[in-house]
């Protein structure tokens, strides 16, 4: 069966979220240095947590523009705290917080409604193509 452009494009989103949170790791870790609340050590530790999730959050995107079912999973609990987190960031005073805010549950919105989509699922094997 040939790739549905909903897979490509949640692959693609997800991709995105992936490098945000890469984007994110590099930005933290030229802030490091400087004081903060949480000690070096919680710092690493978040340091490490971020750039952790990229590379899993990547590697999830890829296993499923290749087709893996169990990849549905993850995305859909990413898709989920990405939800939670962005509507927190609503209440902010800074304009480009609440954008991204708007934009990050937009992103979780496309990719939960595109995952479930009747294509999708039959080129992830959960039932016969329409």
């Amino acid at each position: 069966m040939p790739r549905p452009i909903s897979v490509v494009i949640v692959a693609a989103l997800v991709m995105l979220e992936a490098l945000a949170v890469l984007g994110y790791a590099i930005s933290y870790l030229g802030n490091l240095s400087s004081d903060g609340v949480v000690n070096v050590g919680g710092q690493i530790f978040m340091l490490g947590l971020c750039l952790v999730a990229a590379v899993w959050q990547g590697s999830v995107a890829v296993n499923f523009f290749k087709g893996k079912a169990f990849t549905r999973a993850p995305i859909i609990v990413w898709q989920l705290f990405q939800i939670i987190l962005a509507v927190s960031f609503l209440s902010s005073n800074i304009a480009m917080v609440k954008v991204g805010a708007f934009a990050a549950i937009a992103i979780a919105g496309v990719s939960v409604v595109l995952l479930f989509a009747p294509k999708t699922t039959a080129f992830l094997g959960d039932r016969p193509a329409s």
